[in-house]
């Protein structure tokens, strides 16, 4: 399953897949990203990124602003932590989400993390 291009080792690809109908009678669509949790967590070991939840197909995994996203390793579905999760995203693997999404606003979420303990400070 695993292809190493340029030297760095990736999970196999895959494609949408039927999974079901709903009750609304909308067609589900499913893409697995053939990665095993174990896969996921050494390259996250290896880059250097902090997450919790070893050995679950969940795992939570934080930017660099301390920012928490839920993460599922089967299905590369992910969406920002919070009590309810209603909203999910696709990517195509663990590699596609870091590079991608999860630093994506980071330096943005810091400036406002900065600006709020000034203003709160000020107060």
């Amino acid at each position: 399953m695993d292809t190493i291009q340029d030297g760095v080792e990736h999970m196999s690809t895959s494609e949408w897949q039927y999974k079901r109908t709903n009750s609304k009678g909308e067609v589900v669509l499913r893409r697995d990203t053939n990665e095993t949790v174990d896969f996921v967590e050494t390259y996250l070991i290896k880059n250097k990124i902090p997450y919790m939840g070893s050995g679950t197909t969940m795992l939570y995994i934080e930017n660099k602003a301390g920012k928490e996203y839920a993460y599922y390793c089967t299905t590369g579905r992910w969406s920002i932590k919070k009590r309810v999760y209603d909203k999910h995203y696709h990517s195509n693997g663990i590699e596609d989400f870091v590079t991608n999404y999860l630093n994506r606003f980071a330096d943005d979420q810091i400036a406002k993390q900065k600006e709020w303990k000034l203003k709160n400070a000020a107060d």
